[in-house]
């Protein structure tokens, strides 16, 4: 990879591990729809470096806070993604020669509707879902984290929805989203799709998404919650927006 085109994916990481770590959603969205959008590297590779950082992120985020996290939906939103991420990473491998332009348009409606779900205060239930619930979430994580390393919409909306502690719920999201990439990247590395390339990038990204992690958590930005989703609602809508329309 260029300089140039380094420097912008360093950029994007910097930028999608701030915006998760104040608001536990969005950095493989913004990471890899940006890299899309900007042409910086192809869609499956960038997937895999974006699950070494998120995994970096996240471990970050959640550090000395593991003790707010709901077992019962970890365990079976984990379960979830255990049993549908390969099915993602086969349609993956399947269509990205073939189809790559109808799989980044499919991302940038992923996006799309990820930014829109962002922005809805989703009604809380008045009890906790099943388990059944918890594993439908994570298994539609796992298509969506084997076909973009992007897992996170579905799980987010499902726990918004639960009345649980706000710190329960972040924690909880944060670390179902751990998961994620660790499946994901277990997953590739057995088949031998994680090269030189990919383990390079990622070993110069992760740092910057750790600094970044520390950064926001010790510096919350100066804007108001409402305001902070607003800007990441925004960001996502420009980029899937800007997929669907160059790919259709």
């Amino acid at each position: 990879m260029e300089t140039a085109s380094l420097l912008a994916f360093l950029g994007l990481v910097a930028l999608g591990s701030y915006v998760q770590t104040v608001s536990g959603f969005a950095i493989a969205l913004i990471v890899t729809g940006g890299a899309t959008v900007l042409g910086l590297a192809p869609l499956a590779f960038t997937a895999n470096v974006v699950s070494f950082v998120a995994l970096a992120n996240i471990v970050t985020a959640v550090h000395r806070q593991h003790s707010h996290i709901h077992r019962a939906i970890l365990g079976y939103g984990t379960a979830g993604v255990l049993l549908f991420t390969g099915v993602g990473l086969w349609a993956l491998n399947h269509l990205s020669g073939s189809a790559s332009g109808t799989l980044e348009m499919l991302l940038g409606v992923v996006i799309l509707g990820s930014g829109v779900a962002f922005m809805i205060h989703p009604h809380v239930l008045k009890k906790p879902s099943g388990n059944l619930a918890h594993f439908v979430a994570g298994g539609l994580g796992g298509i969506l984290s084997g076909l973009y390393g992007a897992g996170g919409p579905p799980i987010m909306v499902h726990l918004y929805r639960q009345p649980l502690p706000f710190a329960a719920m972040r924690v909880t999201l944060l670390a179902i989203l751990g998961t994620i990439p660790f499946i994901r990247l277990s997953m590739e590395g057995v088949a031998g799709h994680l090269d030189r390339e990919i383990l390079q990038l990622s070993l110069y990204s992760a740092p910057v998404s750790i600094l970044v992690t520390l950064f926001a958590r010790r510096f919350p930005p100066p804007v108001s919650e409402t305001n902070m989703r607003r800007f990441a609602f925004a960001l996502l809508c420009v980029i899937g927006i800007t997929l669907i329309i160059g790919r259709s």
